[in-house]
């Protein structure tokens, strides 16, 4: 059973120097509100992030997972918890994990930047890799 993270404030889950070791810009942050995600967002010179807290469970986008407007999905698991990981650029370039918060799904967006010419980004692997650093910090069943 996983608590409910509902409460979860996912523009501060992760510290300013956290943000920076991640080569993202911390001062850059902007707040999202938008169709049930509430979170924020940063630039860095490779990628984009994005953490966001969705009223949207991770079981409802598991039943969508054949939706057209997802170019990939697949289950997977963050530390143990029950998670999976999407995308929805053609190129497949940026990836969407998804972990269990119970009530609510949490999110960890990761797009390459703009103007990044450097060498390609596994969207995938940094976007789980991000959630790992946070997964420890949600509220568990019994806390």
């Amino acid at each position: 059973m996983v608590a409910d993270a509902s409460r979860v404030d996912m523009c501060t889950i992760l510290t300013d120097a956290e943000l920076t070791q991640l080569g993202l810009d911390a001062n850059s942050r902007k707040q999202v509100n938008r169709l049930g995600l509430v979170g924020c967002k940063w630039q860095g010179m490779s990628f984009l992030l994005g953490l966001e807290r969705d009223k949207e469970t991770v079981t409802s986008y598991k039943a969508r997972r054949h939706d057209p407007a997802f170019t990939s999905f697949a289950d997977n698991a963050v530390n143990g918890r029950t998670a999976a990981h999407l995308s929805v650029d053609r190129d497949r370039a940026d990836c969407t994990q998804l972990m269990d918060g119970g009530a609510v799904s949490l999110i960890v967006n990761v797009a390459p930047a703009g103007l990044y010419t450097g060498p390609k980004i596994d969207s995938c692997a940094e976007a789980l890799r991000i959630a790992q650093m946070i997964e420890p910090r949600l509220p568990t069943a019994g806390s």
